[in-house]
């Protein structure tokens, strides 16, 4: 579901779109109508149409899965997005044609942080102030410099707001999963005390009390004779009976196991949604039994999700768990950047978490082929 800030970003590069038509456009119409502005250049019509064709073809594939950092295809396609937005205006310095030296910007601004956008934006400045425009005398040259300027200021401060949103946005989204993350284990953590709780003190309270109740049946039952004694054997084996009985619920709510694993693992990638999405392939009969191996399952997966949006930029996240004779197996990978990392305290504690519980975890990343883990908990007692 696409958000509100989604939404924005899609109309802003449409409007973008519509400045780059309208400078065709009104280039068009000078060629036809405006013949005074092309008779200084030669070939004016072609020259300026290979420079659009140009601008046009880095813009449209111009790559948009980022905009926290400019990857090095960001670059080039802007790069010549700026020269041959120099070059038209070159040819016909018009105001409208000016615009896409502001679409150029407004990519600088998004890709790049404040100090740099301005620095990118002065050297298209400074291109245009090098250069002479074909029929322009030099009043209206320095005034078109000066709107030039000042559109393009408007842009970068407008862009690095919205860039700034963008990274609230990425930066909440991952305080939620972290906070999801806590709430899961708290949750499991206090249903396993429950548990625990409710355990003792059936152990403890009637355990004791249906012990002490077989025993002076059974003492009763040796000293009594005749049909008394036949009721207290029938009362001595329903006391035996039930002993049992409260000893293996004991025993099963001791080990029974989360049963909120699935609904913890789904709120997880639920909390990512607006910045990655996440599928998540778990089986419908997953059980663990261990609550030591439920909480690194969700501390594994709290933390593939929190990479994955903080330093892998990806947009999409796979996530399998399955269970097996052998234990848990557990992969993940992204459609992010992927090459060479350097692991953090996440990754490394992670596999302290493994290894711990006597599992292992590998950890591989190629560069345009995302970011991917694999991780095995054996079965629990093993």
């Amino acid at each position: 579901m696409m958000t509100r800030l989604d939404r924005r970003t899609v109309l802003l590069r449409y409007a973008g779109i519509t400045m780059v038509i309208a400078a065709g456009l009104r280039a068009g119409y000078a060629a036809f109508f405006e013949p005074h502005h092309v008779a200084a250049t030669s070939n004016w019509a072609v020259q300026f149409a290979v420079g659009y064709a140009v601008f046009v073809a880095a813009y449209v594939l111009m790559p948009t899965d980022s905009v926290a950092t400019m990857s090095r295809r960001q670059a080039w396609s802007v790069a010549a997005q700026a020269v041959s937005g120099v070059y038209l205006v070159w040819l016909y310095p018009s105001f409208v044609v000016t615009c896409l030296l502001v679409v150029v910007a407004w990519q600088f601004a998004l890709l790049l942080d404040f100090r740099r956008a301005l620095l990118a934006c002065a050297v298209q400045l400074f291109a245009l102030a090098m250069i002479k425009c074909t029929g322009e005398t030099d009043a209206s040259f320095a005034l078109i410099i000066a709107s030039c300027g000042g559109f393009q200021l408007f842009a970068v401060c407008a862009a690095q707001l919205a860039r700034s949103e963008m990274a609230a946005r990425d930066e909440l989204a991952r305080a939620n999963t972290e906070l999801r993350g806590a709430q899961a284990l708290l949750n499991e953590s206090a249903l396993a005390n429950e548990r625990l709780r409710i355990a003792r003190e059936l152990h403890d309270v009637m355990g004791h009390t249906l012990t002490t109740l077989t025993i002076h049946l059974d003492v009763a039952n040796r000293l009594t004779s005749g049909p008394a004694a036949e009721h207290l054997a029938y009362a001595r084996n329903a006391s035996a009976e039930l002993l049992e009985q409260v000893r293996a619920v004991v025993s099963r709510v001791r080990n029974t196991q989360p049963t909120q694993l699935r609904s913890a693992l789904e709120e997880l990638a639920a909390s990512a949604r607006g910045v990655l999405q996440v599928h998540l392939e778990i089986p419908p009969d997953l059980a663990v039994c261990d609550p030591a191996q439920a909480e690194v399952i969700i501390r594994c997966v709290q933390e593939v999700i929190t990479n994955a949006m903080r330093h892998a930029q990806a947009r999409q996240l796979t996530i399998s768990i399955r269970t097996g004779l052998s234990g848990i197996a557990i992969t993940a990978c992204d459609d992010g950047r992927g090459g060479a990392f350097a692991p953090g305290n996440g990754l490394a504690g992670m596999r302290e978490r493994f290894e711990a519980l006597g599992g292992r975890l590998s950890v591989s990343s190629e560069k345009g082929r995302g970011f991917a883990i694999e991780g095995m908990l054996p079965v629990a007692g093993v």
